[in-house]
């Protein structure tokens, strides 16, 4: 395999912004005026072979946007980076890295560019799981970009470039993982690899993704969003997040105690904080 793969797993948050299928009115729509797909070839420059999670990122955004980065934009991008101390998981040169982290850097960076966010405004970023078919559909058909995370065996390889098409659904699994985007191209459900001129760099899949065992669960996905509404949607996202994360540590104490009337109280906290998260979605779909 390819030692220039670059991707250490997906490394999901309990503060990502998720979009489910009952969230579907919560994505806005992306108005299907073309279906331009941008391409990058992660092996064309040296500090870009262990940086797939980047170019997957940034693939995102250009199919969002049409916008392609020149080789000293990817390399700004991937240079910022490096021993950044605003994630988890600091980068260090020529070291793989996490898709969640890539997808947080390069959003960062867009809407950190003043002439991007004039032209096409800011962006945000949501986790769809890879078991919620409603959603990735709803996703694709409107023409997003979807970045995720694969281990691409050497049975999987052979698969697709047997005639561009992924028939199988199980290939087993070794140590390397890849960043790459799930796209529509015309009808076909396909993938967009980081590979731009070689001949297996867009290939079809026959399978829905959450039948293809060499997938992780979770995926990324950018929208744009009004500039003026940006804080109030982060704002409100961010309330959902924790109120998920708290309504999650309520079960798991409800569970551990015995008093009745203190069990009580932690299931009136739980129905509380899921009537908020049903008042920020209804805030949300206001938004837009």
């Amino acid at each position: 395999m390819p030692e220039e793969l670059g991707c250490l797993g997906i490394w999901e948050s309990d503060k990502d912004y998720v979009l489910c299928n009952w969230d579907e009115k919560l994505l806005p729509t992306l108005y299907k005026k073309d279906e331009v797909r941008i391409e990058y070839n992660q092996r064309k420059w040296k500090w870009g072979r262990v940086s797939c999670t980047i170019f997957a990122a940034l693939g995102m955004y250009s199919d969002l946007t049409n916008y392609e980065f020149s080789e000293a934009e990817a390399k700004e991008v991937d240079d910022t980076s490096y021993n950044n101390p605003d994630y988890a998981h600091i980068r260090t040169p020529w070291h793989w890295w996490y898709v969640a982290e890539a997808v947080n850097h390069v959003r960062k960076y867009v809407n950190n560019r003043k002439d991007l966010v004039e032209k096409y405004g800011k962006i945000a970023s949501y986790r769809i799981s890879k078991y919620d078919e409603d959603m990735i559909n709803y996703a694709l058909d409107n023409l997003y970009t979807i970045d995720w995370n694969l281990c691409p065996t050497w049975e999987y390889i052979t698969d697709y470039s047997a005639d561009w098409m992924l028939d199988w659904t199980n290939f087993g699994v070794n140590t390397n993982w890849h960043s790459v985007c799930a796209i529509k191209k015309g009808w076909q459900l396909s993938i967009k690899d980081n590979y731009k001129w070689t001949q297996y760099n867009i290939y079809w899949l026959k399978n829905a993704l959450s039948k293809i065992t060499n997938i992780w669960p979770n995926f990324y996905v950018y929208t744009l969003v009004k500039e003026d509404n940006l804080e109030e949607i982060k704002r409100l996202n961010e309330i959902k997040a924790e109120c998920n994360v708290l309504i999650e540590h309520l079960w798991k104490l409800y569970n551990l105690v015995n008093d009745v009337n203190f069990r009580w109280i932690l299931h009136y906290t739980a129905d509380k904080l899921r009537a908020k998260i049903k008042e920020c979605n209804e805030m949300l779909g206001k938004l837009w």
